[in-house]
C-alpha cells in the first residue's frame, strides 16, 4: 500500500497525473534516515524544544548516541532519536514490578550512566523525552509527503510539469507541514526518567506522559515533571534537612557539608531529589536563616568555613540573630544544629570572659587607695585617719619613727 495513499486519487487522464506520479516515485526512495533526518531538524528548532524558562530545563539537546548528551550538573532533557521509539506494552517482569525494555528505555538507561565512552557523573540530571512507537508511522508518512511534494514544487520545471504544478505541490505540501506541527507533540510524549529507590539500589524508569497544549515540548514536559515531583524548581531549608538527616546522613555526620559537596551529590545520585540547577539549592540553604521557628530540628546553620586549628567555624550565622550571607560560595558550610549551638555558647563565654577582663584591668590602672595604719591602741578618729595620712602621730611624729621607736 503507498504510504500517500491519497495521491492516488489522480486518473491517467488527469493533467496533473505526471506531478503525481513524480511525487510517488521520490517518496517510494525515500529512506528512512532522510526522513528521520528531517524529524531531528524540526525537533532542533527552538519553537518545538526550547527550554522554558526558570521553570524548565538547563538545556535541551536532540540525543542519538550517549555521546550526543553532555555531562552537566543542571538538568537536561534529552529529546531522543527517532530511531529511539518506546512502546509501553515492551517490558519483562512481574506485573508488580515492570521492567521497560523499549529502544528508548534501554537507550535512556545508558544514557544516564555514560556520557561516551566515560561514566556520567551527573546521573540525577537526566530526563529523556521519547517518540511512540504507535504513533510515530503517521509522523513518519507526513514527513514523507511533505519532503515529496517540496521536491516536486522545487523540481516542476525540470520535470517538465506543467505551470499549475509547483502551487498545486505548494498546497499539499503545507497541508502535510501542519500535520507534523499536529503530530510531533502526539508522538514525543513519554517521559523515561531514571530513578533508585536507595543509593546501592538498581537503576530503573519511571515512565510518565507529557501532557498539556501547545507545541513546544519542553514546555509540556516540564509541566509534567514539576507536577509529578520528578523535576524541583523551589526548594526550603525543610526539604534539605529533611534529605540530610535522611539518603544524606553520612554526609552530615561530620558536622557540616559544602554547597559544592552537596550539589554535587543531588546531581549525582539518583536516589535524591533533582533539583534544577544550583540556584535552587543556595535560595533553599539561605531560606534557613530567617526561619528561626523550630530550626534546631527542622533547619541548620551557615558558616564561610571552618578552621581546623582552632575547631571553629568562621563567620557562623544561626536562624533568627544573624543576617544570610552576601553571596553562596562552594565552600559555604551547612552546620549542624548542634554543632552550631555548641559554638555559639563558646563564643559568648570568651566575649563574657574577655568583657570581664577588660573591666578588671581598668580597675588595676586606677586602683583604691588603702587605709592609712594607725597605731595598736590607737582609736579610729576622722583626725587620727588625717594624722596617718599625713604620716605623723599625735605627738607630731613621723609613724616610720614611731613604728621604729615601737620595733
Amino acid at each position: 500500500m503507498s504510504p500517500m495513499p491519497h495521491l492516488a486519487r489522480k486518473a491517467r487522464h488527469d493533467p496533473m497525473a505526471e506531478m503525481d506520479r513524480a511525487a510517488h516515485e521520490f517518496a517510494d526512495h525515500l529512506g528512512a534516515d532522510r526522513i528521520q533526518a528531517e524529524i531531528v531538524r524540526r525537533l532542533e528548532q527552538p519553537g518545538v524544544t526550547g527550554g522554558s524558562g526558570e521553570d524548565g530545563f538547563g538545556s535541551v539537546h536532540v540525543v542519538e548516541s550517549t555521546g550526543g548528551l553532555p555531562d552537566e550538573a543542571e538538568v537536561q532533557l534529552a529529546v531522543l532519536h527517532p530511531r529511539h521509539l518506546h512502546d509501553p506494552a515492551d517490558v519483562h517482569g512481574s506485573l508488580a514490578d515492570p521492567v521497560a525494555t523499549s529502544p528508548a528505555a534501554e537507550f535512556t538507561l545508558r544514557l544516564a550512566s555514560s556520557a561516551g565512552r566515560r561514566p556520567r557523573l551527573h546521573r540525577n540530571a537526566v530526563i529523556a523525552l521519547a517518540p511512540d512507537a504507535h504513533h510515530y508511522p503517521m509522523l513518519e508518512s507526513s514527513v514523507r509527503e511533505f519532503l515529496a511534494w517540496s521536491h516536486v514544487g522545487t523540481m516542476a520545471h525540470a520535470l517538465g510539469l506543467p505551470e499549475e504544478a509547483a502551487a498545486e505541490a505548494a498546497t499539499w505540501r503545507d497541508a502535510a507541514e501542519q500535520d507534523i506541527a499536529h503530530l510531533l507533540p502526539d508522538t514525543y510524549f513519554w517521559l523515561l526518567v531514571p530513578v533508585q529507590d536507595t543509593e546501592n539500589g538498581p537503576q530503573r524508569l519511571r515512565v510518565l506522559t507529557a501532557e498539556g497544549v501547545g507545541t513546544n515540548l519542553a514546555e509540556r514536559a516540564a509541566l509534567t515533571l514539576r507536577a509529578e515531583g520528578e523535576l524541583v524548581t523551589a526548594s526550603d531549608d525543610h526539604a534539605i534537612r529533611r534529605d540530610l538527616d535522611g539518603p544524606l546522613t553520612s554526609a552530615w555526620r561530620a558536622g557540616h557539608v559544602s554547597l559544592g559537596e552537596l550539589w554535587e551529590l543531588y546531581t549525582s545520585l539518583p536516589h535524591l531529589p533533582r533539583l534544577r540547577d544550583r540556584s535552587v539549592l543556595e535560595a533553599a540553604l539561605v531560606s534557613a536563616i530567617a526561619d528561626e521557628l523550630d530550626w534546631q530540628y527542622q533547619g541548620f546553620a551557615l558558616a564561610d568555613g571552618y578552621d581546623q586549628r582552632r575547631s571553629s567555624y568562621l563567620g557562623l550565622r544561626l536562624p533568627g540573630d544573624d543576617s544570610p550571607p552576601e553571596a553562596m560560595r562552594e565552600s559555604t558550610l551547612v552546620v549542624r544544629p548542634d554543632r552550631a549551638v555548641e559554638q555559639r555558647h563558646s563564643d559568648l563565654a570568651r566575649e563574657n570572659l574577655a568583657r570581664l577582663k577588660t573591666i578588671d584591668h581598668l580597675d588595676h590602672e586606677d586602683p583604691i587607695l588603702p587605709l592609712p595604719r594607725l597605731a595598736p591602741d590607737e582609736e579610729i578618729t576622722p583626725e587620727a585617719i588625717l594624722r596617718a595620712s599625713s604620716g605623723r602621730d599625735d605627738q607630731g611624729r613621723p609613724t616610720g619613727h614611731r613604728e621604729h621607736t615601737a620595733g
